[in-house]
């Protein structure tokens, strides 16, 4: 059992304990394989595959992703997939993870030093502080809400972000470094690897008014207009630089194409159901046992539900906390970490995103909770004398603080566990989430890659009453019914798709697949070219195009090989083949001689009679085109397209 004061070798080695312990706690998921955004900010883009043109990614964002929806402006993550990639020598997913958990490491270091600076701001004679930022970093370190973030390979986007929120506050704090602006140098780089780096600027405000410039809360009145000033001018370099890497990332370097805001709700409905997704966020700090890796929450109406009601209900009481611990200088770490996680929040509840929650979004905004929960229960017990009315109070504290740490570390255990591969992941979707078309599809994909199709088909099926207007759902419905020889519907569905989404390129890119695979190759091909047009970056199209385009053959060889063909076969199916050929090429005379040909030989051949009234009907001459088709009519009554070609006929016939 510890027992306050620490030394500092103490210290050192119980973060070495803690840091040791997490190392071995995460040791399973360093194998995880890449999920969701990964496939198109890693494996499938061209981007990253080399260091040499390191410097655009600071000045193009078109190397983030290879879709072009997803092309947000940050360099800094780019910057450090294509380092991983290059460590690597390829796509190994292990690579990415060491790298990720090195930064983790030194995050909990940092939150154990932030934490013990502001305990000692607020109660430097506490005897508990350094045991009680021990605790913060090892909860930090080892929350089962926070194994979705370090799991989830693109989500480094998040943990980076906050390390480097987490060292400008402790940099501003630091006298030498505040000199030297120091902490100015970091929140570029957080702002560069996600746009929610630039909520330090009003992290920095509450830490200034809390704990440098706290006289204004307790004496608001008098000389009040000069300390306002005097905290405004503390924080104008952080707004002024901040602001603009904002607006400038946003409006001149985020290209036009990116959509990362849901239009297809309204702004007051988004913000509205955020009341009931920070409940949820909450809950999943205290109890998380019900994390999804793809959350299926959404829009909530009306306003008056009463989970937004309930949710608004919590948050007042939340900011009423903020505020009445704001006025004892003991308690303000409570009322800080409580301003982080509310301002850690924002960025993802005012502006309408396509996901209305995402459990990795906890990260950043936990750290104020964690910082903020265990000085609340060291002020409680201090406040009630807990350690003399509780027998054995420290060896009862210890026994709970052990319970809280392992069973935390066991819940990341086992999310490693069910992150560990695709059909683990999307099948524990299906059960936190069952309302999530995006998650039904992904286990549905698994149970077809091993050849079960019915299974696949009954989850997408089941995931088209959630999401009908999913286009990769629609892709997969024309791989699976391909797969199936169902052609019809998968052309159905592969159409659907392409009619769907005009900014990624695996529609064009999936049928290009399916045409390729059935010698379609010249449609193939114009596929392909309209898939790179969409995403230059897109290496799964120019790999298959490179691999098909010595087998496309040209109109013209086309026409030579079936003229051959005609000559060692000249056989009623030749014929017709060489005519349709022409009709593409709308050299209607030539259809008419072919078909003409084919019916010296077979009189009674119907196709040829409907194929020259095609021809006649392009060419305007629709008396003869009529005339060809009632000859095909007589022959074939039953035939639909004669009838089709004979109304278009008659229909211009004056």
């Amino acid at each position: 059992m510890l027992t306050p004061p620490l030394t500092k070798r103490k210290e050192f080695l119980v973060l070495a304990c803690i840091l040791t312990i997490t190392f071995v706690v995460y040791l399973n998921h360093f194998d995880n394989p890449f999920f969701f955004d990964d496939t198109h900010t890693i494996s499938e883009n061209e981007s990253i595959r080399s260091l040499d043109n390191w410097t655009e990614f600071f000045t193009n964002a078109d190397t983030f992703s290879s879709l072009p929806a997803n092309r947000s402006y940050r360099p800094m993550i780019t910057l450090m997939n294509a380092i991983d990639y290059k460590l690597a020598g390829g796509l190994k997913s292990n690579y990415y993870h060491y790298h990720i958990f090195f930064w983790f490491l030194i995050l909990i270091v940092l939150v154990y030093t932030l934490s013990k600076k502001l305990y000692q701001l607020s109660a430097p004679n506490n005897k508990w502080i350094s045991l009680t930022a021990l605790f913060a970093a090892s909860w930090f370190a080892l929350h089962t809400a926070n194994a979705e973030t370090i799991n989830y390979i693109c989500a480094r986007s998040d943990s980076f972000t906050t390390l480097c929120v987490v060292a400008s506050l402790l940099l501003y704090i630091h006298p030498i470094a505040r000199k030297w602006h120091l902490y100015l140098l970091t929140m570029v780089l957080g702002i560069w690897t996600k746009q929610t780096g630039v909520m330090f600027f009003p992290i920095l405000f509450a830490y200034i008014l809390l704990f440098e410039e706290h006289t204004i809360i307790d004496r608001f009145k008098k000389n009040s207009k000069e300390k306002i000033i005097r905290i405004l001018k503390k924080v104008a370099p952080t707004g002024i630089i901040a602001s603009f890497l904002f607006i400038f990332n946003q409006y001149y370097l985020t290209p036009e194409a990116t959509d990362s805001t849901n239009f297809t709700v309204t702004r007051f409905e988004y913000i509205s159901t955020q009341f009931y997704v920070t409940l949820h966020y909450i809950g999943n700090f205290i109890l998380p046992i019900n994390l999804s890796a793809d959350p299926d929450i959404t829009i909530i109406k009306p306003w008056y539900d009463i989970r937004i009601l309930l949710g608004f209900a919590i948050i007042l009481g939340v900011v009423f906390i903020m505020i009445k611990t704001a006025i004892k200088k003991e308690l303000r770490p409570i009322s800080f970490g409580i301003a982080w996680f509310l301002i850690a929040l924002l960025p993802t509840a005012i502006n309408p995103l396509f996901q209305t929650a995402n459990d990795h979004r906890m990260f950043f905004p936990f750290v104020g909770l964690f910082i903020a929960v265990p000085w609340s229960f060291i002020m409680l017990s201090e406040k009630y004398d807990l350690s003399k009315k509780i027998k054995n109070y420290s060896s009862i504290t210890t026994i709970i603080v052990v319970i809280i740490l392992t069973t935390h570390a066991y819940g990341t255990v086992q999310r490693g566990i069910v992150w560990g591969s695709h059909e683990s992941l999307w099948k524990d979707v299906t059960i936190k989430s069952p309302k999530n078309g995006r998650g039904l599809m992904n286990y549905g994909l698994t149970h077809m890659a091993k050849g079960n199709y019915d299974v696949a088909l009954d989850y997408f099926n089941k995931a088209l009453e959630f999401t009908p207007n999913y286009y990769v759902l629609h892709i997969n419905l024309g791989i699976i019914y391909g797969a199936k020889k169902d052609y019809k519907k998968a052309e159905k569905y592969f159409k659907s798709a392409i009619a769907m989404n005009s900014s990624s390129a695996d529609p064009e890119y999936y049928y290009a697949r399916y045409l390729a695979k059935h010698k379609n190759y010249p449609n193939a091909k114009d596929f392909l070219e309209k898939a790179i047009i969409k995403s230059p970056n897109h290496l799964r199209s120019k790999k298959l195009l490179n691999s098909i385009r010595e087998k496309v053959v040209s109109p013209e060889q086309e026409i030579k090989i079936l003229k051959e063909n005609l000559k060692k076969q000249p056989t009623s199916s030749n014929y017709i083949k060489l005519s349709l050929k022409y009709y593409k090429l709308k050299e209607y005379e030539k259809v008419i001689s072919v078909c003409e040909n084919l019916l010296k030989i077979d009189p009674n051949n119907a196709l040829a009679y409907n194929n020259i009234c095609s021809a006649y009907n392009k060419m305007k001459e629709w008396e003869l085109g009529a005339e060809a088709c009632k000859k095909a009519l007589e022959i074939n009554p039953n035939f639909q397209l004669a009838k089709n070609n004979l109304k278009w006929a008659t229909d211009n016939i004056k």
